[in-house]
């Protein structure tokens, strides 16, 4: 058994790969910029999924044992659409060197043969082949490493298009959890989870809110909804702000992030999304999966606090 890992300098394959490492499971990282980014002692190669001439080197790769690569981690490229290139590799990994599970990251709202890689896991079923598909909520690691973190740190806001809408955040950490079971039980998943945190949190509401957890319905109390805000007030010790923008509004200061302009309206649109109730749930996927509850956002601000400092 061996793991490809794609988007390997990307927070979910990096500590995938931590992971694999520890349980002594062979793997590979493969990014654009992997053989120089990639932590040291973390095997790696190149890779691009917009060059196809990329795509047999890893399969090429020698492991000191001669293990063949068994199962590969898809991360999608940041490309306006990435289910051709995508599927020709999964094509290519399947049919031509063996590869028998795919382990698909996608976003929430990612449907089976929908928009996006909605299309690439209904290419995955279509081949009838081992599979599952991990549609993740907003990342707990968005705050220290993307769009929150400098605005945080600097300004002490925290811009975006969410309005009221609910959030359960998830860690990098407890995706790369499942993904690690989804890659290396002996018994395929052959399922899709969606990948929530364990409490819903909104940027400027507090109150009792009725909280939709499959198949039920409960209610919660304060100490399972609040304010982001707040949290990050209170373990830093400053003042965070939340700014509410309109989507117009947000596509700009996307852009002026460093964002491109295709993912800078998909994102917004996304936020919009949540301001209309769009992801208002919670479950126990994670759990069910890694046998223990997903990290909450207070925990893992104090784990991350001096980012920023």
């Amino acid at each position: 058994m061996a793991i490809l890992l794609t988007g390997g300098t990307g927070k979910t394959s990096t500590r995938l790969a931590k992971l694999l490492q520890d349980a002594g499971i062979p793997f590979l990282l493969v990014s654009r910029r992997a053989e120089t980014a990639a932590s040291s002692g973390m095997p790696a190669v190149n890779f691009d999924w917009l060059d196809e001439s990329t795509f047999d080197g890893p399969f090429q790769y020698s492991f000191p044992s001669g293990e063949r690569m068994t199962a590969v981690y898809l991360i999608a490229p940041e490309i306006s659409d990435p289910v051709p290139s995508m599927n020709a590799f999964i094509d290519v990994a399947a049919e031509k060197h063996g590869v028998k599970r795919f382990v698909l990251l996608c976003g929430t709202s990612i449907e089976k043969g929908g928009y996006n890689t909605g299309r690439v896991w209904q290419h995955l079923a279509d081949k009838k082949i081992e599979y599952c598909v991990l549609r993740a909520t907003w990342f707990m690691e968005n705050f220290t490493q993307r769009e929150h973190y400098s605005t945080i740190k600097g300004e002490g806001k925290i811009y975006t298009a969410c309005g009221e809408g609910k959030i359960p955040f998830i860690s990098a950490g407890d995706i790369a959890a499942v993904a690690f079971h989804a890659l290396t039980d002996v018994k395929s998943h052959d399922t899709a989870y969606s990948i929530l945190g364990p409490e819903l949190l909104t940027y400027d509401e507090v109150g009792r809110q009725r909280l939709i957890i499959r198949p039920i319905m409960i209610e919660t109390d304060a100490d399972q909804t609040g304010k982001v805000a707040t949290k990050f007030s209170r373990r830093l010790g400053r003042h965070i702000e939340h700014v509410r923008q309109s989507e117009a509004e947000r596509v700009k200061k996307y852009q002026e992030l460093g964002v491109p302009e295709n993912r800078a309206k998909l994102l917004s649109m996304l936020e919009i999304g949540t301001a209309q109730g769009m992801g208002n749930w919670i479950n126990d996927d994670v759990e069910r999966v890694v046998d223990r509850r997903p990290q909450n956002l207070d925990s893992w601000i104090q784990e991350n606090k001096m980012a920023w400092q």
